[in-house]
């Protein structure tokens, strides 16, 4: 039992460690130009081991981000839990957290996710789910004074996911900085949004 509770931590460990090492390159360099040997390279295990635990790119990348997404619900459930966090507080830590990742990332990243199906299909699914959490997330601020009421936040979050789209289809991101973008993108979509109370909240806590 004690051998195989080793090899079970082993091959956990071993899978968390590619798993880490895998989207820093894709993250750096783009998805397209990381092959797996340059993955197992980077690890010093060989490729047979590497397939061992990951079938293909497009399952490594897949996992990948998954496991990012989870880490960011558990860091925003850390953040709230056991305090009475406004949806202004929760709002700019969300923020913050993407403008952190968004500084070492290589904007062919995200340009080139929509290139795998599984990948594309996974995204699309995540933004049903995540636009229907947005809403009902806006609601409860709209019910304690933050956000407009008058606003159909459908359109707004149509639209701002046409900007972003727009971003990456004219190239934005090689004239400036994705850091900056998403910085201005939000600051003017945020206070679009925020009522007088609002505002005042968000420029205690984000500085536009």
């Amino acid at each position: 039992m004690h051998k195989n509770g080793n090899i079970t931590n082993y091959r956990y460990e071993l899978r968390e460690r590619i798993l880490h090492k895998a989207m820093s390159l894709f993250k750096q360099q783009g998805v397209k130009s990381v092959r797996m040997d340059d993955i197992s390279h980077a690890l010093g295990i060989s490729k047979r081991t590497l397939y061992e635990v990951y079938d293909n790119k497009e399952q490594l990348l897949l996992e990948g981000l998954k496991n990012d997404h989870e880490q960011k619900l558990a860091i925003i459930e850390e953040y709230t839990k056991g305090k009475q966090r406004n949806e202004i507080e929760i709002m700019v830590k969300f923020v913050h957290m993407q403008l952190d990742e968004l500084k070492d990332v290589n904007p062919l990243f995200f340009r080139e996710l929509t290139y795998y199906k599984p990948i594309a299909d996974y995204l699309n699914k995540s933004k049903e789910i995540r636009t229907q959490h947005t809403i009902s997330f806006i609601q409860r601020g709209v019910e304690h004074g933050y956000f407009r009421a008058t606003l159909n936040y459908d359109i707004v979050l149509g639209m701002g996911q046409a900007v972003m789209n727009h971003v990456m289809e004219d190239k934005l991101y090689e004239r400036f900085p994705m850091q900056e973008i998403f910085r201005n993108y939000v600051a003017v979509l945020m206070r679009g949004y925020c009522t007088d109370k609002g505002i005042r909240e968000l420029e205690k806590l984000f500085e536009t």
